[in-house]
């Protein structure tokens, strides 16, 4: 999402520069949601190991405390990439154009 795939910046506005953390912020989510899919694999192998079964259906795999915790991490780690692409879509305004830019338009600003 880097470079605002068609956002057009209206030149360095506080709104821009916060939109480029934001889209970072989701790239750096992104690779954390990839990490912790391998760390919950991770543990659910661990928890196949304890349990000596390979069915990953079986309810003391999914009942395992561990595994839970995991499950739940990942609900939350999915959340905040959910969150901050409706943070970033926000700060695009809904359009190819930034909303200060669009606001200055409407004033009659001078400066782009």
């Amino acid at each position: 999402m880097a470079g605002g795939a068609g956002i057009a910046a209206c030149g360095g506005c506080g709104l821009g520069r916060a939109r480029g953390h934001l889209e970072r912020a989701v790239a750096q989510l992104k690779e954390a949601c990839l990490a912790w899919g391998c760390w919950a694999d991770e543990v659910r192998q661990l928890a196949e190991e304890h349990y000596r079964v390979a069915d990953f259906d079986d309810r003391r795999v999914l009942g395992d405390p561990g595994y839970g915790q995991a499950l739940d991490i990942g609900g939350a780690v999915g959340e905040a990439v959910r969150v901050a692409g409706m943070a970033v879509r926000a700060a695009a305004g809904g359009g190819g154009d930034c909303p200060c830019a669009a606001v200055k338009r409407r004033i009659g600003s001078p400066h782009p």
